[in-house]
């Protein structure tokens, strides 16, 4: 009886903790605003130029930017190649995905700059039913705090490269 209790006391913690991970995010505006948002101490220009050039670096293709409006769209594109295993196996698969980043990057009064960057996972889920494929689109916002840090800290980081250039 005893041998069971550590194997017991390990599927309990498991269990416990695997529905912590999957609780759904219940972010209000605030919390959205807080993080997808930076505001930096260089003038616009270089913010813009410099998100242009961080786009490029992370291998996204521009897709649209527009220094007026201050909005700048970049995507990544990821072929899937397990997609005929996938529906045999599960009915199911990712047939293309795509990770798009969007800025929107706003001049502030005394030379500051003002970037909001929203994330998007976009995928083309194939359902094989009765012998017919069919496929519906996805498109999900990104909320991970941590993955928009990185974001805005990489755009730093590029700011800083372009000053020493300049």
């Amino acid at each position: 009886m005893y041998r069971f209790t550590p194997l017991l006391l390990t599927l309990s913690l498991l269990l416990v903790t695997s529905c912590s991970l999957f609780k759904e995010l219940n972010l209000t505006s605030d919390d959205v605003t807080r993080i997808t948002s930076e505001t930096f101490d260089d003038d616009y220009d270089m913010v813009y130029y410099s998100t242009l050039s961080l786009l490029q670096a992370e291998q996204y293709t521009i897709i649209e930017a527009n220094k007026e409006s201050g909005i700048i769209r970049g995507i990544q594109h990821t072929e899937r190649n397990d997609v005929e295993w996938n529906l045999k196996a599960f009915g199911e698969a990712t047939e293309r995905e795509s990770t798009e980043a969007v800025f929107l990057v706003l001049p502030l009064p005394s030379k500051h700059t003002e970037v909001k960057l929203s994330l998007y996972r976009n995928e083309l889920i194939v359902t094989r039913k009765n012998g017919r494929n069919q496929k519906q689109d996805s498109r999900t916002m990104l909320l991970t705090e941590s993955t928009y840090n990185k974001w805005l800290n990489k755009l730093k980081a590029e700011i800083k490269r372009r000053k020493r250039l300049s």
